[in-house]
């Protein structure tokens, strides 16, 4: 198994012909085993470095099947890691397609946000003053996003696998609760996520005095 990290480290300022200028720095290591991607880790913070870790499973696994934020998390839970899931969607089109979905997070408990987009020109129907012309199918475009979070990820399957069947473009984020910049903490996050993962490692100067 192995894995991609990707180093970011702190902004660097330098004077320049009497102007400050701010320059960034990016590390890609590809194809590090789990031992070596906690060896990095281990090694960022021994150089005095704070990290804020991002982990990208791939979309499709080398076997072509979608990446299963399911399988993370039943892994979280065996390794006693408490964890914060939350459901993805995007998902736009007319009103009549997206009122099926709202109806299917209300069903679920969960509460939704609601954007629409009218397009006002000559050749349109939609008229900003009545409210009535708002539901054209082809001049107004409505956005739901759904706000659809659990700490145990079984309370979003249903709703997970119903948009799926709508042929909707949804992920789950899992986020672990764990002490930051914790050697043990890391390593178990890390033998939760399949191959090909993608880490990110965003540093900052560590505070050590506490302030």
């Amino acid at each position: 198994m192995t894995y991609q990290i990707k180093i970011i480290y702190p902004k660097e300022e330098s004077a320049e012909s009497n102007k400050m200028t701010e320059r960034t720095y990016n590390e890609i290591i590809e194809g590090l085993d789990n031992l070596e991607v906690v060896a990095q880790y281990e090694n960022l913070l021994s150089r005095g470095y704070s990290i804020n870790v991002t982990f990208t499973p791939p979309e499709v696994t080398d076997q072509g099947e979608d990446a299963d934020p399911f399988e993370i998390a039943n892994r979280f839970d065996m390794a006693g890691i408490p964890y914060k899931a939350t459901l993805k969607l995007k998902a736009s089109g007319n009103y009549e397609a997206m009122s099926k979905i709202a109806k299917m997070i209300e069903a679920q408990d969960f509460d939704y946000d609601v954007s629409v987009k009218l397009n006002i020109k000559e050749a349109s129907p939609v008229d900003f003053e009545k409210e009535a012309t708002w539901f054209d199918r082809d001049y107004a475009k409505y956005t739901i996003l759904p706000k659809a979070s659990s700490q145990d990820i079984a309370n979003l399957k249903s709703l997970y696998e119903q948009l799926l069947e709508e042929n909707l473009k949804v992920t789950i984020a899992l986020k672990a609760k764990v002490p930051k910049d914790d050697n043990d903490s890391f390593a178990d996050q890390l033998a939760a996520y399949p191959d090909e993962t993608t880490i990110a490692f965003r540093l900052s100067d560590a505070n050590i005095y506490g302030e």
